[in-house]
């Protein structure tokens, strides 16, 4: 199909072509041979009159009208998708679509894996690829490449729906034997011992030392740093370390774990998870119908603590 003689189909070649930056990884994604993705650029370069892409050394970048070009053309493509997406009904019994999820282990643990349980009953052709947060999740989201980020309102992408999932408080996990039998530290014992920090999305510390600071005056001594939250009991057990975790992680650990919960000496704000989707799928049925079920999963989950 043409318009305003311009091939359509090749708007996905070229989108391919201007995100990957390199004709073998564009002819990956499109399912196309490389000399078949090779004869688009051809042709697309004698459409706009440009290079598109200008070799220097062995890699590509875009040209000046490459790189205008560049949004506007997948925000064309996203367009379509929803609109392709839009049946007047959905069935999650018969539906075989894939959702990508972006979220903390944290979210993992504590909600997403019971949504996909309840998933496997209902929509059992259904898809999920879950994934942890990462630098690119702003951008992923945006590019549509994932359907749902979860994810602390600081680190939302404006300009997108979201909706409020669920919130916690923040709870120590300590091994039995250290610390004595109380349910409680002193604030001068939680400043005075070695504590188990997490980082996440290469090497991003979470945000609890400086509210920490801000509040207490005082800073955590934290000598081990886990890459992820559900690996901190691992690094937990038998030591006299500290880990402050969110509340709902940390029962559930501690069910799993030879490791109590007790109470943070420390007044941390509470934080609350929000689940955000590209605007162009608000109308989305099968969207609405997983948005729906994560929402059920969440109002059922535990109360929080504090």
């Amino acid at each position: 199909m043409r318009f305003d003689k311009l091939d359509l189909n090749l708007l996905v070649v070229l989108d391919a072509l201007l995100t990957t930056r390199s004709v073998t990884r564009a002819a990956e994604r499109v399912f196309l041979s490389q000399p078949a993705t090779s004869l688009s650029l051809k042709r697309l370069r004698e459409y706009f009159k440009d290079e598109l892409l200008q070799p220097i050394g062995k890699s590509f970048v875009l040209t000046p009208l490459a790189a205008e070009l560049a949004k506007p053309v997948h925000d064309v493509l996203l367009r379509v998708q929803a609109i392709s997406r839009a049946q007047p009904t959905f069935d999650p019994a018969t539906s075989q679509r894939r959702f990508v999820i972006d979220s903390s282990d944290y979210v993992i643990s504590v909600l997403l894996s019971e949504m996909v349980r309840r998933a496997t009953s209902v929509a059992p052709r259904m898809e999920f690829d879950l994934r942890t947060r990462s630098p690119q999740s702003r951008e992923l989201l945006q590019a549509g490449d994932i359907e749902l980020l979860i994810t602390p309102q600081f680190a939302m992408v404006p300009g997108h729906p979201s909706e409020l999932l669920f919130e916690d408080t923040f709870s120590c996990l300590v091994s039995p034997g250290h610390f004595g039998s109380h349910t409680q530290l002193t604030a001068e014992q939680y400043f005075d011992a070695s504590h188990i920090g997490v980082e996440w999305g290469g090497g991003q510390r979470l945000t609890y030392d400086q509210r920490l600071i801000a509040v207490g005056k005082r800073a955590r001594r934290q000598d081990v740093i886990a890459p992820s939250f559900t690996i901190v009991p691992h690094l937990l057990v038998g030591t006299p370390r500290i880990a402050t975790l969110p509340t709902r992680l940390a029962r559930q650990i501690a069910a799993r774990f030879p490791l109590r919960v007790v109470e943070c000496p420390v007044e941390i704000p509470p934080f609350a998870e929000h689940m955000q989707w590209h605007k162009y799928q608000e109308r989305d049925p099968a969207m609405a119908w997983l948005r729906a079920l994560l929402i059920e999963v969440a109002q059922e989950m535990e109360p929080r603590a504090g």
